[in-house]
């Protein structure tokens, strides 16, 4: 007989389910596209959940399942999460903060070439005939000599700023929290935010999703950028006022966004950022590369066989 039952609810790396059935433990693994009612329907049997943020983690559900002992995230953000309900409930929340940073924070310098050197308008000019563009609207700029602002200043964007180093560029960052090491060894500056807003020719956003980061770039934060300003956000969608960033970019007060993030996921057909050809759009597809996915799932299947046998997981959160 197993020893645990773990519940995933949405797909992850084999290398993490191996682990599980190697010590014993029963998988259930919910159908593609499975939502709350299907997780609750199992959540009695369970010992630990392992999610990866597509099925929200409610109190009920926590309160359906008295065996549950770990909630176990597969990512960074645990804002699908009730951690407040989580506490109350003694029920241990982790997650895997260092298994994406490099991943996340190569995708974000990605989009930002792809935005400055028009390279996914170029892509599509190539396919359809226009090869003579590449003498007018596809003529990108270099992010040699560019200044960077960075929102946020934890494991991404700290990596993402290391990587931008290479391409000689002048670096700002703002977060609630300085942080002097990373200063001195990046050699990278901290500015109060609307300072940095009003000098960066491209805006990097790396801030986790909540309450207080609600919006943190909305229509005032925008209008205080320089003209022509690019943005980056590989973080959460909620952290930007996406209607104040289309109402920019259609009066070309930002130039171009990169976006792997959107408030409402999966971005809808009539999100008028997919009609324009000065945007780079992903499906939130930062942290999914065949390294991250495989270092995910193997760190968040240890977290949970960490709680159920006994030990403090690395990555507790609550």
């Amino acid at each position: 007989m197993p020893k645990w039952t773990v519940v995933v609810t949405e797909p992850i790396n084999e290398t993490g389910i191996r682990l599980l059935d190697a010590r014993g433990v029963k998988v259930i693994s919910l159908p593609s596209g499975a939502k709350e009612d299907a997780l609750l329907r199992v959540a009695p049997e369970a010992d630990g959940f392992i999610t990866r943020g597509g099925v929200k983690v409610t109190r009920e559900i926590m309160a359906a399942s008295p065996c549950l002992r770990a909630v176990g995230v597969h990512g960074i953000g645990c804002d699908h999460v009730d951690l407040a309900a989580a506490r109350e409930l003694g029920k241990v929340v982790l997650n895997t903060p260092d298994a994406l940073t490099v991943t996340v924070a190569e995708m974000a310098v990605a989009l930002m070439l792809s935005m400055t050197r028009r390279i996914a308008s170029a892509d599509k000019a190539t396919r359809t005939g226009g090869w003579s563009r590449k003498y007018g609207d596809l003529i990108g700029a270099e992010l040699m000599g560019k200044t960077i602002g960075l929102i946020g200043m934890g494991r991404i964007g700290a990596a993402t700023a290391r990587r931008l180093k290479a391409f000689d560029v002048k670096l700002f960052y703002w977060s609630r929290t300085r942080h002097p090491d990373v200063e001195k060894e990046i050699d990278i500056e901290w500015a109060e935010l609307p300072d940095l807003l009003s000098r960066s020719d491209i805006i990097s956003l790396h801030l986790p999703g909540s309450a207080e980061t609600h919006h943190i770039i909305g229509g005032k934060e925008i209008a205080a950028m320089k003209r022509g300003v690019k943005i980056i956000n590989t973080a959460r969608g909620r952290v930007m006022d996406e209607a104040a960033l289309v109402e920019a970019l259609r009066s070309g007060h930002v130039s171009a966004a990169a976006l792997d993030v959107f408030e409402q996921e999966p971005i809808q057909p009539d999100n008028p950022l997919i009609g324009m050809d000065n945007v780079v759009i992903a499906p939130h597809l930062a942290a999914s590369s065949l390294e991250a996915m495989q270092r995910m799932a193997t760190q968040v299947a240890q977290g949970v066989l960490d709680v159920l046998e006994g030990r403090e997981p690395p990555n507790r959160v609550a």
